[in-house]
């Protein structure tokens, strides 16, 4: 097993109070770079900035004081690759065609249904994000996880074939060794990692970049493959929550924390490198998770709680679709602050458009820009729409949901029963209150089966 390539202790400085050299680069005053940063599987409430007192992440906490966190931020998707491909095109991943996460094949049985066919890679005709950028002169780079297609077509579906230029370190599937999973690179079975490495792998492509893009505006994704499990963490982390009070013994894992720990760090070392190398000012900074927190055991030792939302990844419940999100940027958003909008991963497409002063987007674009306040209106007024048609490793079923105001519909596609919930009373979702407003029921249900229809849903298949 490979070691550590870089230590804890390197990322331990809060971006806040670090003392930083000045770059060499005289950055223009109006370059606007973008930098986003994916977590994988990082709950609602898995952020001390989100009121968790055991796992600790300063770098964010200090993140979310000084821009805004999002209070109602959802993934388009409850697993990774459909939220990427909503990220990636500002579409509904129904409208894209991933629905579920790429080799996902679960069925049931049991169930009057097999789970719907779906595209394996992202599409080659769809207009992503960064192909936009780079006409407009952006440098591109992911750095990390990419799992929309590489392992099913290695080669065929590269991220470098979607407009990213740099692309570092998106080549690790999960493989299972001796009762556990390591992490391999995709075609090379000769070294099996634990996921501290590649997160510091990641960290310092990720910092490199910053310290050598020069004056040329960027859009930056750092894709973590943390949280996910196998739950791998460094050990001296893993000790030192081990001898925390732990308030949810059996929900909060201690292994799991010092992987929110390094995840917490290597953002930490990506804003020191913004500004060490003066763009701190002049970059958009948008952190979110993908999905929400995986709240069962289900490779070993259950990682976390999403409560006292309900359920979590895999699930449409608010524990799975429900996520943490903090963005900054010192003209645009003001410090300290809690952003209420109802907002989903589809709107940062059109969000990073408006940014970089591209008023122009597909006219498929499914997403509206959080950017400014103009849009509030639009953004709170529109319905929200979720689909999956497939049988999840978390137990979720084929479903589809559709949040709209206050009120979230969430219908079975295997026997069209339906759940109502009213999340200005029932943020928890513990009342389903269908059998009693059959208007709004029947007025939602009808706007769902209108919106699959217009996007082309891929649907279950009847046995």
């Amino acid at each position: 097993m490979n070691k550590v390539i870089l230590s804890t202790f390197a990322f331990c400085c809060l971006w806040s109070c670090k003392e930083t050299e000045k770059s060499t680069f005289k950055h223009p005053k109006n370059q606007k770079n973008i930098v986003l940063i994916i977590a994988d599987d990082l709950g609602y409430h898995d952020l001390g900035s989100y009121g968790n007192t055991y796992f600790e992440t300063p770098h964010l906490d200090s993140l979310a004081q000084q821009g805004v966190q999002f209070t109602n931020m959802y993934s388009a998707g409850h697993v990774c690759s459909p939220t990427s491909a909503s990220i990636l095109t500002g579409q509904y991943p129904a409208r894209v065609g991933v629905t579920n996460y790429i080799l996902g094949k679960r069925t049931d049985k049991s169930s009057p249904v097999d789970p719907a066919t779906y595209e394996d890679q992202l599409p080659k005709n769809t207009t992503t994000i960064a192909e936009l950028l780079k006409d407009q002169g952006y440098a591109t780079a992911l750095m990390g996880k990419w799992h929309l297609g590489e392992n099913t077509s290695f080669g065929v579906s590269d991220p470098k074939f979607h407009g990213f230029d740099t692309t570092l370190g998106f080549d690790y599937e999960l493989l299972p060794v001796d009762e556990t999973y390591k992490w391999f690179r995709i075609n090379d079975g000769s070294e099996a990692y634990e996921l501290p490495h590649l997160t510091n792998e990641i960290t310092k492509n990720a910092v490199n970049y910053l310290d050598t893009i020069g004056t040329t505006p960027f859009f930056m994704t750092v894709a973590h493959y943390a949280v996910h499990i196998p739950l791998q963490g460094e050990h001296e982390l893993i000790r030192k929550y081990e001898g925390k009070v732990n308030p949810r013994p059996g929900e909060y894992n201690a292994t799991y924390g010092a992987m929110v720990e390094s995840l917490d760090n290597s953002v930490g070392a990506i804003l020191n490198a913004l500004k060490a190398n003066g763009l701190d000012n002049n970059t958009l900074v948008i952190f979110v998770s993908d999905n929400g927190g995986l709240a069962l055991g289900e490779a070993g030792q259950q990682p976390t709680t999403n409560k006292p939302l309900r359920s979590g990844k895999g699930t449409m419940y608010e524990g799975g679709i429900k996520v943490p999100m903090i963005a900054y940027h010192p003209e645009y958003f003001e410090s300290g602050k809690q952003d209420q909008r109802i907002v989903s991963t589809i709107d940062l497409f059109p969000t990073f458009l408006d940014f970089a002063g591209l008023t122009e987007e597909p006219a498929d674009t499914d997403g509206v820009s959080f950017l400014t306040s103009q849009n509030d209106t639009k953004i709170n007024g529109r319905p929200l729409f979720w689909h999956y048609p497939h049988f999840s490793n978390q137990g979720g079923r084929p479903k589809s949901t559709i949040r709209k105001g206050s009120y979230k519909l969430i219908q079975s596609l295997e026997d069209q029963s339906v759940e109502l919930f009213d999340l200005s009373k029932d943020p928890y979702e513990t009342n389903d209150i269908s059998a009693t407003n059959a208007t709004v029921t029947s007025e939602l249900l009808q706007e769902l089966e209108n919106w699959r229809n217009e996007v082309n849903a891929n649907m279950p298949l009847k046995k």
